[in-house]
């Protein structure tokens, strides 16, 4: 159960408007739960509250299980956006539901077959999964940007960090490769890109990684940073 509930903390949120921008740093936090024994929704505060400490750090499990009337439920954050906006992003319910005191809006599903649940039981750091979502997001010309590459050449870069497992900030991502367990052939990079630069779903899918820190990478089609160095 400990492994499926990490491996529930890749899942990320489908914006609420059509397009937003200076969002990175924000605060949030999502709860996902059961739909069918493979099927997980998951409901994000972000653009109804910053996930309040006072609320989030009380939060009755129980409370929650009865108002999203599931049997699993796992609290994810809270969380902070590396990204800077986003566009041409949808909602999958935008009808605000309270969750244990918070209000949230459906944002994603997460389908998990009979293999991925086997696979998420031997841990789910560093292994690719796929979330139902349309989004685009946005990293700005000359901020930060934090990149995983795995042996296959495949680049994952980050859209927020965490806060749930170990204390981190913006600050201390510079470091993160100090600290991070990388599995053999996977590198990690970081560096301001010079570019405005876009992250896009493919047919409404995102394929995700997560690191040893609970942060979370989108696949994305090209090396923003290798880009960058050539302009």
């Amino acid at each position: 159960m400990q492994a499926l509930s990490i491996l529930l903390s890749i899942t990320s949120f489908s914006s609420h408007a059509a397009e937003k921008m200076t969002i990175r740093g924000d605060r949030y936090c999502e709860i996902v739960f059961t739909e069918s024994i493979t099927t997980y929704k998951v409901y994000n505060t972000f653009g109804l509250n910053d996930c309040p400490a006072a609320i989030w750090n009380n939060i009755n499990v129980n409370q929650v299980k009865k108002d999203a009337g599931s049997s699993f439920v796992h609290l994810n954050g809270p969380r902070y956006w590396v990204i800077d906006g986003y566009k041409h992003s949808s909602l999958i319910n935008a009808t605000p539901k309270t969750l244990g005191g918070l209000a949230m809006r459906e944002t994603g599903i997460l389908h998990l077959s009979a293999y991925d649940l086997l696979r998420a039981k031997s841990g789910s750091h560093y292994q690719q999964w796929k979330v139902e979502r349309h989004s685009t997001w946005i990293y700005e010309a000359g901020k930060p940007i934090y990149e995983l590459i795995d042996p296959e050449g495949n680049v994952y870069v980050m859209q927020s960090y965490s806060t749930q497992k170990y204390p981190q900030t913006k600050e201390s991502l510079t470091s993160l490769v100090s600290r991070l367990t990388l599995p053999t052939g996977w590198q990690f990079k970081t560096g301001d890109i010079k570019n405005r630069e876009a992250l896009h779903t493919i047919d409404n899918v995102a394929i995700v990684v997560q690191d040893d820190y609970l942060n979370t990478y989108q696949k994305a089609t090209h090396d923003f940073l290798q880009d960058n160095q050539h302009t």
